[in-house]
């Protein structure tokens, strides 16, 4: 079966809209590993949902951009969040094993890009777009 490589900001956000607003991994990385100094969502799931809807748009204070962006991937890449990243996965349904794995890579990296990267080195985009897809 041939997956769709990418989606639209809005739909993506749409979609996040209709999961859980908490998960194991991504909540147990906000208490034990770090949360994120700029909340401006009391869960992962309305931050999520805001970040994807907002992209195509101008946005405003800290989601500001010069350039609107409608690639829910691109947005994917961008999210300078491991909490996020693995909301994101345990949301889309990505197994545990793996998100598992991904959150002690990304404990194990020590800093936000390590740690994002860390995830996105375990659980690609193309992972999420098969596991939504499904």
């Amino acid at each position: 079966m041939a997956y769709q490589e990418d989606m639209d900001c809005i739909a993506f956000s749409n979609l996040l809209n209709t999961k859980e607003p908490h998960y194991p991994y991504s909540d147990r990385y906000n208490s034990e590993v770090h949360r994120s100094q700029d909340e401006a969502e009391p869960t992962e799931k309305e931050h999520m949902v805001n970040w994807f809807k907002n992209n195509p748009t101008n946005g405003s204070r800290s989601y500001s951009r010069q350039n609107p962006n409608n690639s829910a991937k691109k947005c994917f890449f961008r999210l300078a969040n491991a909490a996020s990243l693995l909301w994101i996965a345990e949301a889309a349904g990505i197994d545990e094993p793996t998100v598992a794995k991904a959150f002690e890579a990304a404990k194990q990296a020590g800093n936000v890009q390590g740690s994002c990267k860390a995830i996105r080195d375990i659980i690609s985009w193309s992972m999420i777009m098969q596991a939504i897809q499904h």
